[in-house]
C-alpha cells in the first residue's frame, strides 16, 4: 500500500497537536464499535463506591470506583449479559442485579442505595436503570438476536435495517437508502472488518447470520471513528463461547407449496410485462454449532456450520426461455476468545462464504410452457473472512485496540461448452442462435486488507480517543467472450446502416465483437482520527471530533489514477440535559463524510479495455436462411470487409481524472429531543437536513473535446473519440492527452461553463419521530413516523430509476444535454414512511412478531430521446461540437413529443404495504429448549409495483415518435408470500 509521505505525515502531526491544544484537557465519549459501556451515579454515604461487573458465560470481571461525585463509567465491555455488585466500604450493599450490555450502547444505571443492613430490599428496590444516554446523540437501534429470533426479520443486514426511521428499501438494489443517500453509499462492519461489498459497496458480503450476536444501525451523528461512507452504517458483533458447553441445531424450510407467486402482469399489446406463470421458489438450510470453553475462563469457542439450498424456477417475460435455477451454499463460521487475563482479550473471527449457482435453461412458449433443454450455466461466487482484534486495558485510564483482518470475495463463470453467443437479426428477431450456453466469461477476485489502531485515554471530564485505520483493496479482473480461437466473440447477424468512419457501406453482415477488460489494480486509503466527549457540567456534553483521511485508486499500469488527500472531515454533538435528572436530552450534530471511489471504477475507467469488431459478408446460409455453423460453435462467414477499433486496450492515467479532482462529500445537521416517558417506554423527534456538496462523475468530454481540438488547431491522430473523464461537475477540467501523436501531452483545459454541468444537487430534509420500550410488561415495540424529502440532481453513486447497479459509471452527467431538466425528486423520496414492529407475549411459552410498514412510494419519471435544437442542443449555440445525448435511447427527462418532464415529475409509484407476522413457541425438552417458529412473510400478498417502466417514448418504422403505451407498466413487483418454518433446540 501507498504510504503517506513525510510531508504529509508532518501535516497530520501538527493537526492533531493544534487540536489538542486548542480543547486543551480533550475527551471522548468514545463508543467501540464491538462493545458497550455501563455508567451512572451512586448516591455515596461516604468514601467511594466500587462497581464490579462480572460476565455471566464466560467469568471475566472488571471493577471501577466512583469518583467524588458518585460517577463512575465501565468502558469497552463485550456484549453479553452480567451480574453487577456495588460495594461501599468494603462492604456489598447491592448484588447479582442483571444488566445486559449491548452493541455501541451505553447503559445508565443509577443505584439508589442505603446501608448494608438489608441487602436483599436494597437489591429489588433500590435501583434505576435509565431509557436516555444524555452523553451521546448518534441516531440509530441496536438487535440483539435473540430478539430479532422472535420476530417476522428474514436474514441480512438490510432486513435488520429497514426497522430504523429513515432507511428505505431501494426499488433496485438489495441495499437500503440511509437518509436519502444512494444505497451504494453506505458501510457494514462485523468485529471491526468493514465487510461492505468490495466492489460496489452496495451491502454487505453475505454472512451465517446464526452467528450473529448483535447488530448495530446508525443513521446519522455518527463519530469519526467512522468513515468511508456518506449514508449510514450497520455494525454488527459475533456470538462467542462461554464456560458452559453448549450445543444446538436449527432447520428451516421454506416449501413451494406455500410459495404465493402474483399474477403475471400483461402490456398493452397482451405480451408480458411480468412473466409469472409456473414461479416458484423453495429454501432450506441447517445451522448446526457448539460452544464452549477450551480452557476454563480463559479460552473460549463458537463454530458454526450453515449449509443452505435454494431452488427457484421461473420463465422470462419474453416467452422464450425457462430456468432451473439452484443455488449450494456449505457455510460456516469459527470465534475464538482468549482472555489472557481480565483486561486483555485476543478475538480470532474466521468464516467462509463460498456458493455455488447453476441455471438449467429451456425453451419456453406461453402454449406449451417448457421445452428442450437448451444448456446449463454455472457461476462461483463467495470468499472467506479472517481478522484477529485485541483489546486490553493498560491503565485504569488508557485502554488499546486493534485489529486485523482480511476479507476475500471472488466470483468465476463456469461454461459448460466453449460455443461463443449468437445473435440472429434478421431471421429471429434478436433471438439467440446456435448451442451456446456461457457466452460472456468473468473473472473476478477481490481481496481487502485491514489495520486499524485506536487508543483511548480518560481524563477527569475527558476521554481522548485517537485511532489509525488502513484498507488495502487488491482488484484482479478479467472478463472476455467465450469460444476458443478465431471463434471467440460476440456474433450478431444483422443489417447495418453505413458507417464512413471505417468505409462500411450499408449492408447485411456477420459481425464478431471481441471485447477484453482486465488487469489488476489497487484502492487504498489511509486515516488518522480524534474523538472527544466532554462533560462541560452536570446537563452539558460536547462531543468532538476529526477525521483526516486519504483515497487512492491505481490503473491496471500501476500508477495512481486518482488521489485524494487532506479530506478533514469534522464531527460535532452538543447534548443538554435540560433537568439534569437523565431523563430527557435535547441535542444537536453536525457532521462531515467523505465518499471513496469504489472498486468498481477500477474496472471501468482504469483497466485496459479493448473493443474490437470485426464486419464480414455472409457467405453459407441454411434453407431459411439462418447462418451455417462451424464445429467450433461460430458462424461460418465469408471475407472480412471493415475493422472497427472501438477502444485501443491503452491506459492513460493523465485522461482518466481530471487533474484538480476534489473528493466526494457530504454535510450532516440534527436537531432532536428525546424524553423517557416511563422507566421502560421513550420517545423522540429529530429534524435532519443532508446536502451532497461535492460528487465525482463520470463524463464523457468528447464533444467538447471536438471542439476545443478544433479551436486549437489540433489533430486527433490517435482518432480517440470517448474521453471518459472522472470530474467535479460545475468544476473546471483540465487533463492531458497526445492526440497528434507527437510524443508530447496536450494539456486539455475545459472551464465549466464550456462544459456546462450543472452542480450535483442532493439534499434531504426530514422530521423523524419514534417510540421505542415496553409500554406493558407483555409488549415490546419500535414505532416510527418519517416525513421527509430529497431531491436535487443526482442520486449518487447508482441510478434506481434505470436500474444501473455500477457505482460511479452511471448515465448521470454523461453529457450536458442529458442533465436538461435533471433538477427534481429523487429516486429515494419517500415522502411519507410508517414504522411499527414488536413482540407481544400471548403467555409464557408463546410469542407473536409483526413487522408493518407503509411507505409512499417514489417520483415517476418519463424518458426519452433529447428532442433536437432545444435547451442545451439549441442552435447556433451548442455547447459542443454535438448533441451526445440524442444517441441515448431514451434517457433524457423529455415526454414523447419533445415537451420537457422534470425528474420525477410525472407523479409517482404506489404506496408499498408489508406486513409480516410469526408466531414462536418455547418450552423444555429433556435437557434443552426447543423452539417451533412460523413466519409469514407479506402476509396479505400485497403485490405492489416495486419498479415500473418509465419510458415514455417508442420509435415508429418511419422514424417518428410515439407515446409509449407500456409507460408506468410495472417491471417488477414486491415480494411474493412465502411461509417459513423453524425448528430450534440447543442444550
Amino acid at each position: 500500500m501507498n504510504k503517506l509521505n513525510r510531508g504529509n505525515l508532518f501535516k497530520l502531526s501538527l493537526l492533531a497537536a493544534s487540536l489538542l491544544l486548542s480543547l486543551g484537557t480533550l475527551s471522548v465519549q468514545a463508543q467501540d464499535n464491538t462493545t458497550g459501556m455501563l455508567k451512572g451515579v451512586v448516591n455515596q454515604t461516604s468514601g467511594q463506591t466500587s462497581i464490579t461487573l462480572t460476565h455471566k458465560s464466560q467469568g471475566f470481571s472488571r471493577t471501577v470506583q466512583s469518583n467524588a461525585q458518585g460517577e463512575y463509567i465501565l468502558r469497552a465491555l463485550p456484549v453479553g449479559e452480567y451480574q453487577l455488585k456495588v460495594q461501599q466500604n468494603n462492604q456489598t450493599v447491592l448484588d447479582n442485579y442483571s444488566i445486559q450490555i449491548k452493541l455501541g450502547q451505553t447503559v445508565i444505571f443509577n443505584p439508589v442505595l442505603g446501608g448494608a443492613e438489608n441487602i436483599e430490599r436494597i437489591a429489588v428496590q433500590g435501583s434505576m436503570i435509565r431509557q436516555i444516554d444524555t452523553s451521546d446523540s448518534t441516531a440509530g437501534l441496536t438487535f440483539d438476536q435473540v430478539t430479532l429470533d422472535k420476530m417476522p426479520v428474514n436474514t441480512g443486514f438490510e432486513n435488520i435495517a429497514l426497522l430504523t426511521p429513515g432507511v428505505s428499501r431501494s426499488s433496485e438494489f438489495k441495499a437500503s437508502s440511509f437518509g436519502g443517500a444512494s444505497s451504494a453509499e453506505n458501510g457494514y462492519f462485523l468485529n471491526g472488518m468493514n465487510i461492505s461489498a468490495l466492489r460496489t459497496g452496495i451491502g454487505a458480503v453475505d454472512l451465517p447470520w446464526e452467528a450473529i450476536a448483535q447488530t448495530q444501525v446508525k443513521t446519522g451523528g455518527i463519530s469519526a471513528e467512522y468513515d468511508r461512507f456518506i449514508g449510514g452504517v450497520v455494525n454488527a458483533i459475533a456470538r462467542s463461547g462461554g464456560n458452559d458447553f453448549e450445543f444446538g441445531a436449527e432447520l428451516r424450510y421454506d416449501p413451494a407449496a406455500l410459495f404465493s407467486a402474483h399474477d403475471s402482469v400483461y402490456k398493452e399489446n397482451g405480451s408480458f410485462a411480468i412473466n409469472n406463470e409456473e414461479y416458484e421458489n423453495s429454501f432450506h438450510e441447517a445451522n448446526i454449532w457448539a460452544s464452549g470453553p477450551l480452557i476454563q475462563d480463559k479460552l473460549f469457542f463458537y463454530a458454526l456450520l450453515n449449509p443452505r439450498r435454494y431452488q427457484s424456477e421461473y420463465a422470462n417475460s419474453a416467452a422464450t426461455a425457462f430456468t432451473n435455477h439452484s443455488k449450494d451454499e456449505d457455510r460456516w463460521f469459527l470465534n475464538m476468545d482468549w482472555y489472557i487475563t481480565d483486561d486483555h482479550v485476543l478475538t480470532v473471527t474466521a468464516l467462509d462464504n463460498t456458493v455455488d449457482n447453476s441455471y438449467q435453461n429451456y425453451k419456453w412458449t406461453t402454449a406449451d410452457g417448457r421445452g428442450e433443454n437448451t444448456g446449463l450455466t454455472q457461476s462461483g461466487a463467495g470468499g472467506k473472512m479472517y481478522s484477529a482484534r485485541y483489546q486490553g486495558f493498560i491503565t485504569d485510564e488508557l485502554s488499546v485496540s486493534a485489529t486485523l483482518g482480511r476479507v476475500e470475495d471472488t466470483t468465476h463463470t463456469k461454461p459448460t461448452n466453449t460455443f461463443p453467443g449468437i445473435w440472429d437479426y434478421v431471421n429471429l428477431n434478436g433471438q439467440r442462435y446456435g448451442d451456446w450456453t456461457t457466452n460472456n466469461l468473468v473473472s473476478e477476485a477481490y481481496q481487502r486488507d485491514q489495520f486499524r489502531l485506536d487508543l483511548t485515554y480518560t481524563l477527569d471530564n475527558h476521554t481522548l480517543q485517537f485511532g489509525v485505520d488502513a484498507e488495502q483493496l487488491d482488484v484482479d479482473y478479467l472478463e472476455f467472450q467465450n469460444g476458443v480461437g478465431d471463434a471467440r466473440g460476440w456474433w450478431e447477424y444483422r443489417t447495418y446502416t453505413a458507417i464512413p468512419r471505417i468505409d462500411l457501406p450499408a449492408g447485411t453482415y456477420v459481425r464478431q465483437r471481441q471485447r477484453d477488460v482486465g488487469g489488476k489494480t489497487e484502492v487504498n486509503s489511509l486515516a488518522f482520527y480524534l474523538q472527544d466527549s466532554w462533560q462541560i457540567n452536570d446537563s452539558l456534553v460536547l462531543n468532538a471530533g476529526l477525521r483526516y483521511s486519504s483515497f487512492e485508486n491505481t490503473a491496471s499500469t500501476g500508477e495512481a489514477y486518482l488521489d485524494l488527500e487532506q479530506q478533514i472531515a469534522p464531527r460535532l454533538q452538543l447534548i443538554w440535559d435540560p433537568s439534569a435528572d437523565g431523563n430527557s436530552k435535547i441535542f444537536t450534530t453536525f457532521g462531515r463524510y467523505y465518499q471513496p471511489i469504489s472498486a468498481n471504477m477500477n474496472i471501468k475507467q482504469a483497466s485496459g479495455q479493448k473493443d474490437v469488431h470485426f464486419y464480414y459478408l455472409p457467405d453459407q446460409l441454411n434453407p431459411d436462411g439462418t447462418l451455417v455453423l462451424n464445429a467450433d460453435g461460430s458462424p461460418s462467414h465469408g471475407n472480412l470487409v471493415a475493422t472497427n477499433v472501438v477502444q485501443s486496450g491503452a491506459v492513460d492515467v493523465d485522461r482518466i481524472a481530471a487533474d484538480d479532482l476534489g473528493p466526494m462529500y457530504s454535510d450532516e445537521f440534527t436537531l432532536g429531543y428525546e424524553r423517557q416517558l416511563d422507566d421502560n417506554l421513550k420517545g423522540g423527534v429529530r429534524f435532519v437536513y443532508r446536502e451532497l456538496k461535492q460528487s465525482i462523475e463520470d463524463s464523457d468530454l468528447g464533444p467538447v473535446v471536438a471542439k476545443w481540438l478544433e479551436q486549437n488547431n489540433i489533430e486527433n491522430n490517435a482518432n480517440e473519440y470517448y474521453f471518459y473523464t472522472l470530474l467535479n461537475p460545475g468544476k473546471d477540467v483540465t487533463f492531458f492527452y497526445d492526440f497528434d501523436l507527437d510524443g508530447i501531452k496536450e494539456k486539455v483545459q475545459l472551464s465549466a461553463e464550456d462544459l456546462r454541468l450543472p452542480k450535483p444537487e442532493r439534499k434531504y430534509l426530514a422530521w423523524e419521530f419514534n417510540l421505542e420500550g415496553k409500554p406493558t410488561d407483555n409488549l415490546q415495540l419500535w414505532a416510527s413516523y418519517v416525513l421527509s424529502h430529497s431531491w436535487g440532481m443526482t442520486e449518487g453513486l447508482v441510478r434506481t430509476d434505470n436500474g444501473q447497479a455500477d457505482p460511479g459509471w452511471t448515465t448521470s452527467y454523461d453529457y450536458a444535454d442529458l442533465m436538461d431538466h435533471g433538477r427534481g425528486n429523487l429516486p429515494n423520496d419517500h415522502r411519507h414512511a410508517l414504522k411499527l414492529s414488536g413482540i407481544y407475549q400471548l403467555a409464557e411459552q408463546w410469542d407473536l412478531g409483526f413487522v408493518a410498514r407503509a411507505t409512499s412510494g417514489s417520483p415517476l419519471n418519463k424518458f426519452s430521446i433529447h428532442p433536437s435544437g432545444v435547451d442545451t442542443c439549441q442552435e447556433p449555440s451548442l455547447w459542443a461540437q454535438w448533441c451526445a445525448s440524442q444517441w441515448y435511447n431514451e434517457a433524457s427527462f423529455y415526454d414523447w413529443d419533445g415537451t420537457p418532464a422534470p425528474r420525477g415529475s410525472a407523479g409517482s409509484l404506489k404506496w408499498l404495504y408489508e406486513f409480516d407476522l410469526s408466531l414462536t413457541y418455547h418450552t423444555q425438552l429433556a435437557d434443552g429448549d426447543l423452539t417451533l417458529k412460523t413466519t409469514v412473510y407479506n402476509l396479505f400478498n400485497f403485490d405492489t409495483p416495486m419498479n415500473v417502466n418509465e419510458v415514455a417514448q417508442i420509435t415508429r418504422t418511419d422514424g417518428s415518435f410515439a407515446a409509449n403505451p407500456d409507460w408506468n407498466s410495472p417491471t417488477a413487483l414486491q415480494s411474493n408470500r412465502l411461509v417459513s418454518f423453524v425448528v430450534r433446540y440447543q442444550f
